[in-house]
Formats: structure tokens, C-alpha cells, sequence
């Protein structure tokens, strides 16, 4: 037998390998079993996160629409503080306009009588020198 196996040496090696080869596809199936267990649980992870996003995006569309109503209502009150501001100034803006309509009128009425008054003061002292200086 030994001789038959010096005269095909290749079949020897063949049967050395086989062991190895066989040992190896057991390996491969195993690994293939964890590879789909592990396929399984992407699966199933991926379906989990897409659940949960779904349920975070409606929770933050939620929170985006009470926040723009909550934001949109301030302004709102804030524009009609804003409105009444502005007519406490044009309030006051007109008061402030009248007091000084009447105060320029005061103060024209004021000038022409002193301007009346300088012209009859000096008037009068005309008439005076004028009448003394005919006395004389």
C-alpha cells in the first residue's frame, strides 16, 4: 500500500484536505448562521429606530406648533402694547402741539403789544419834545 501511495501521492494529499476542508465548510456554516442572526437583528433595529424617529419628528412637530401659536401670541400682544404706545405718543405729540400753538400765540400777542406799547411810548415822547420845542 505503501507503494500505491508513492504512485499517487496527489490522492494522498487529497485525503489529508479533506478533514481540513470539512472542518471549514462547518466553520463557513456557522458563520453564515451568525451573519443571518445578525441580519435578522438589523432588521430589526432599523425597524425600531424608524419607529422611534417617526415618533420624534411627530413629537417635534407637536412641540414646533405650540411653540409658533405660544411665539405668534406674544407678538400679537406685544404689537397691541406696541399700539397703544404709539397713541400715548400722539397724545402727548398733539398736547405737546397745542401748548406750543398756544404759547407761540402768547408770545405774538405779547410781541405786538409791546410793539404797540414801544410805539405809543414813543409817540407820546415825539408829541412831548415836538410840544416843548414849540413852546419855547
Amino acid at each position: 500500500m505503501h507503494a500505491l501511495l508513492e504512485e499517487f501521492p496527489v490522492d494522498n494529499d487529497v485525503m489529508r484536505l479533506e478533514p481540513r476542508i470539512a472542518r471549514i465548510e462547518g466553520e463557513i456554516t456557522q458563520l453564515n448562521s451568525r451573519v443571518g442572526g445578525v441580519e435578522l437583528d438589523l432588521r430589526e433595529l432599523r425597524k425600531s429606530t424608524d419607529q422611534k424617529l417617526d415618533t420624534l419628528d411627530t413629537k417635534i412637530e407637536t412641540a414646533f406648533k405650540m411653540l409658533d401659536a405660544k411665539i405668534g401670541a406674544a407678538f400679537e400682544k406685544l404689537d397691541g402694547k406696541f399700539e397703544k404706545l404709539d397713541a400715548k405718543i400722539d397724545r402727548i405729540d398733539a398736547k405737546f402741539e397745542h401748548k406750543l400753538d398756544a404759547m407761540s400765540t402768547r408770545r405774538f400777542t405779547l410781541l405786538v403789544t409791546l410793539i404797540t406799547a414801544a410805539a405809543t411810548l414813543a409817540a407820546a415822547g415825539l408829541a412831548l419834545m415836538l410840544g416843548a420845542a414849540h413852546l419855547h
